[in-house]
């Protein structure tokens, strides 16, 4: 049997290769937009795809399987749930697929969407038995799926289905099967994910909570408590996922935009997204600008921040930066990107226009305006959890989510600092609030990281 893992930086996504070297076929499980790997590694081993299967109606990336139908003629197999307007072949409980030597049954496990299903992989080169699950999103390395992604009202009902799924479907299979999930660490669809790729039943029967001979009594009261907050771009994912959109073909690369062509875009409704550094940014930039960076998790932080059916048009250092963004943003579902500032700030400021700034304060800058302005607020952006294991005496406290979500009840006047652990998220926060009309923001530089580091030497 022929098996490769593929993994895409930031959003976590894993997708799976699975055929046979001698039969000569295969096919793609969950593929991510760009399809060019699945093609070359087929290429290379003399393999040619025939069918592709998607675990689940995917919420936090866009799936490649339209685009690599059309550039190989496989069938795309999806849960009739879905309710696909793309052409495919419904998938059954129990139906089984043949690939030379390695057969994948079809085994319906919902709980984290009502159709997904967990893929069941056995290699008769090697034994009759099921060697690994193809889990989608159901269970992770570490985690399970979340269940409230098919709405509120259904969530009770997910929770049943996902204990169900969990521990009686999965139950069936001994403690040696490998599991091999949809995502991992940087996904969205957990908040406890490792960073390990793979893991076996046994080992996460006795090391994930969740599967550890859990109450259900105990485990609806865990799955209905606060979820990690659901970008709004998510359901926009969902959509489209569901339709031909989600092909690559005919989208167009973005274009050099002057000043001027900028002015109009943004006239329109444009959003300018600022990908350079946090220092570079703070330095110096376009009023009303979102500073998302260029980090793995961009593309994540975007759909925190941007409606997707919003033009967008970007800010960078050099083309580059540019193409990389695309291809990040892509993968979530921002096709509507306008193009991108010729020579950035810089051409921006040689006109004349107005810039803004964010400026990044060190640790002892901070502990001096602290000081010396005892109403200067210090802002904490980051998360419940990292603010329990230790904060700044007198801060504020909302993390990043409820920030973006709700914005910040404060004079717009005041004097404000925000901190994160590292000053990715304050920098973002920073920029949305200055977006806001919140005219004196600071962003501490290398965040609680840096606070402590200054803290323990000079003890």
């Amino acid at each position: 049997m022929f098996f490769r893992q593929f993994r895409v930086d930031g959003l976590g996504c894993y997708s799976y290769l699975i055929g046979c070297s001698q039969a000569g076929v295969a096919c793609v499980v969950d593929p991510e937009r760009f399809v060019d790997r699945y093609l070359d590694t087929a290429q290379e081993n003399d393999l040619r795809i025939t069918h592709i299967f998607d675990t689940h109606l995917h919420a936090d990336h866009i799936t490649g399987s339209v685009e690599l139908a059309e550039r190989t003629g496989a069938r795309i197999h999806v849960h009739p749930g879905i309710q696909a307007d793309y052409d495919h072949v419904p998938l059954a409980e129990g139906e089984r697929f043949r690939f030379g030597s390695a057969v994948i049954e079809v085994m319906e496990t919902p709980g984290h969407t009502p159709n997904s299903v967990t893929l069941c992989v056995t290699d008769h080169g090697r034994g009759d038995e099921v060697m690994m699950l193809l889990t989608g999103d159901l269970l992770f390395v570490g985690d399970i799926g979340r269940p409230d992604l098919a709405g509120e009202d259904m969530l009770e009902e997910q929770v049943r289905n996902l204990y169900h799924s969990l521990y009686e479907k999965l139950g069936r299979f001994p403690d040696w099967t490998e599991v091999y999930p949809a995502h991992g660490e940087g996904s969205l669809c957990g908040k406890g994910m490792s960073a390990k790729s793979m893991s076996t039943l046994g080992f996460e029967r006795r090391h994930n909570p969740l599967l550890n001979k859990m109450e259900f009594s105990r485990f609806r009261e865990i799955m209905l408590a606060e979820f990690q907050l659901r970008p709004p771009n998510f359901m926009a994912m969902v959509a489209k996922n569901r339709t031909t959109d989600t092909r690559l073909t005919g989208l167009a690369e973005p274009r050099k935009l002057a000043v001027h062509q900028v002015e109009q875009a943004r006239e329109h409704g444009a959003v300018l997204v600022d990908i350079r550094p946090a220092t570079a940014f703070g330095a110096a930039f376009i009023p009303g600008a979102l500073n998302i960076g260029l980090a793995p998790a961009s593309a994540n932080w975007l759909g925190m921040v941007v409606d997707a059916a919003r033009d967008l048009v970007l800010i960078a250092h050099d083309r580059a930066e540019v193409y990389r963004a695309v291809e990040q943003f892509r993968r979530v579902g921002y096709d509507r990107i306008s193009g991108y500032l010729d020579s950035g700030v810089s051409a921006w400021a040689s006109t004349g226009k107005p810039l803004e700034h964010l400026p990044q304060l060190s640790v002892p800058s901070l502990r001096h305006v602290l000081g010396k302005y005892p109403d200067h607020i210090l802002l904490d952006v980051r998360t419940e959890e990292e603010w329990h294991d230790g904060h700044v005496t007198g801060a504020r406290h909302k993390p990043i989510s409820r920030l973006l979500r709700e914005g910040f009840d404060m004079d717009p006047e005041r004097h404000v600092t925000l901190i994160c652990s590292s000053g990715y998220r304050s920098n973002i926060a920073g920029s949305y609030l200055k977006s806001q009309g919140f005219r004196h923001v600071f962003s501490l530089i290398g965040g609680m990281t840096a606070w402590d580091s200054h803290h323990r030497h000079s003890a």
